[in-house]
This record gives C-alpha cells, structure tokens and sequence, in this order.
C-alpha cells in the first residue's frame, strides 16, 4: 500500500516562524465563543477521537446536514478549541462513513491523542461545529464554581 503525505493544516494568521506551541492570542484571535454556538438549533455530544485521528458522531452530522466526503475547513480558535465549517475547496473532507477527521497536525496543535475525549457543538443555523478539549471544558466550567460548603448558591 502507498503512503500518501497529507498536507499541513495551518492556522489562518500563521507568522511563518518556527513555533512548536501554540500561536501567542495577539497572532490568532480568538471570537466571542458563546456567539460560535448559541441557540436551541445546537446539538452537542461528548465523543472519543479514535486511533486514527477520527470522531464517529452521527448526531451532530445529521443535525449539520453534511455527508460523506463533505469538505472542510479548520479554524483553529485556541490551543483548546477548534470550528469546522464547510468548505468546498478543503483539503480534508468527512470519511465514507460520515466520521469527522481530525488531521495530525490540528490533534498536535489542540494536544489530543487517540482515545481522548471532545465536546462537540453543532449549530446548524451557522453551519459549523465547534470541538473543544476536555481542558477547554474544564476551563468553562471553572468559571462557574461548585460551593464548598455543600450548600445552595443564591
């Protein structure tokens, strides 16, 4: 079996520079993430990525409306979070099954490995889907704090 080489996946403001870690916020802003998908029209799901880089969720391709072979584009927002939108011209589109890939280098650049968990957010009003790490999850729920004490917050 030949091997095919797969073109890198690059964040849209990218400096060119030799950068192992994640590109500094004043290089790739990140938008108002609550704005990316908001609204009852969102589907979200928790699903593993598999040993090859894959994310098997019917639910949230369905609720998109996208296929097999659906071509895309990623936006990288941070080193935890990531949209898919369409994109006709995308170099990396939906498996056969309808699996959503997840190229090397995005799962280098959001630190996921095979078997880890994201949280996957479909807004079929704007037609994209938004994935978080479980680190970026963890940091959004951070922000709402459990009482120590056990009892009810006013």
């Amino acid at each position: 079996m030949a091997e095919a080489n797969v073109p890198a996946v690059v964040p849209r403001q990218w400096t060119g520079s030799d950068h192992a870690g994640p590109v500094s916020a004043q290089l790739l802003p990140v938008p108002d993430l609550a704005a990316v998908h908001s609204g009852p029209s969102t589907v979200y799901r928790i699903a593993a990525v598999d040993e090859r880089g894959r994310i098997a969720e019917r639910a949230v391709v369905q609720a998109l409306e996208w296929g097999p072979g659906q071509r895309v584009r990623f936006d990288l927002l941070s080193a935890t979070a990531l949209v898919l939108r369409p994109e006709p011209t995308g170099l990396f589109g939906l498996t056969r099954r309808g699996h959503i890939p997840l190229p090397v280098p995005v799962r280098r650049w959001c630190r996921v490995q095979a078997g880890d968990r994201v949280l996957l957010a479909a807004s079929a009003q704007r037609g994209l889907l938004a994935i978080y790490t479980m680190a970026a999850l963890e940091s959004m729920i951070n922000e709402f704090p459990l009482p120590n004490d056990g009892g009810e917050r006013s």
